[in-house]
């Protein structure tokens, strides 16, 4: 046998092993899946630490596009991705072909409540996440819900909620109880922010936190408490102008080079927020015990 053959056929177990040793988490989303580079933050604090995949090196990436609601990606023929798949690739086809380990879906209170409501007999949004559950484990993957909704209203609870039954209908154990955890905190501490005032629409510093904190216990099914960095990696509030030195000298990190060029603004900035041990612990707490209250809930409903 030639050399260079011997050599590959004694480095196949190796590779083998090196391409087991890996877990690749899509997320599916809009704008609040996106913001901070959420994606690639998960998959820092839970590398090696996913309970069902430990030791493994957690890849994140991203697929969808900015304000829509996931239930799109099933319209005949709809191509308006802005971020994670190839020309003429659908996030089914992304699912079947490269089989992601596990697949957060951005499920969204108002969504659920049909504020997207769809016209001419499209899927809703419940019924698309349960079509793309059976997908995702039709490749051998497993879905999670990350729980999103940053209102205050009853019509939000009422999508907390149903989310929760949706989760049960279709079993699932992964769920990031971002949104219950935010309506916690708003009852506990109402001067806490977790959004910035110049932007009601995405995670502001202490939001991105805790929904780090979520993940962190839905992932790993440990306590965050004392386990996340205080200061951490986040994108600029409201309406500023690039730094053209700083955006010019860029050089976006393999999850970054894959989402949509005009996010390199956002990402080159190279911004980080700080919060103090008490205000970091409180938010780890409440997403430790709120995480621990919905799986509790998910378990019995799966008896």
């Amino acid at each position: 046998m030639k050399l260079h053959l011997l050599l590959a056929y004694l480095l196949l177990p190796i590779a083998s092993l090196w391409a087991e040793a890996q877990t690749t988490l899509l997320f599916a989303g809009s704008s609040s899946m996106y913001w901070n580079d959420l994606p690639r933050e998960v998959a820092k604090i839970v590398d090696g630490k996913i309970a069902s995949h430990i030791g493994q090196t957690v890849i994140p990436e991203a697929v969808g596009r900015s304000g829509s609601d996931i239930r799109v990606y099933l319209e005949p023929g709809f191509n308006r991705y802005e971020y994670g798949v190839k020309p003429g690739q659908s996030f089914l086809d992304k699912i079947a072909t490269e089989k992601p380990a596990i697949v957060p879906m951005m499920v969204v209170c108002r969504f659920i409540m049909g504020d997207d409501a769809p016209t001419n007999g499209k899927p809703d949004h419940a019924t698309s996440i349960t079509r793309y559950c059976e997908a995702i484990r039709a490749a051998g993957g497993e879905p999670m819900f990350y729980e999103m909704g940053w209102g205050k209203t009853e019509r939000e609870a009422e999508g907390r909620q149903r989310i929760l039954e949706l989760a049960k209908t279709n079993q699932i154990t992964l769920f990031a109880p971002c949104s219950t955890a935010w309506a916690r905190v708003y009852a506990e501490k109402p001067d806490l922010a977790l959004q910035h005032p110049q932007d009601n629409a995405h995670p502001g510093d202490a939001g991105h936190f805790i929904n780090l904190a979520c993940f962190y216990a839905a992932l790993t099914r440990e306590s965050p408490v004392g386990k996340l960095p205080r200061t951490f990696h986040v994108w600029p509030h409201g309406k500023y102008e690039a730094d053209a030195a700083k955006l010019a000298a860029f050089q976006p990190d393999a999850y970054q080079a894959k989402m949509a060029k005009w996010m390199f603004k956002h990402m080159s900035m190279n911004q980080t927020a700080t919060l103090n041990e008490e205000t970091a612990r409180y938010l780890e707490t409440i997403a430790w015990e709120t995480w621990q209250k919905v799986s509790q809930t998910l378990h019995s409903g799966q008896k």
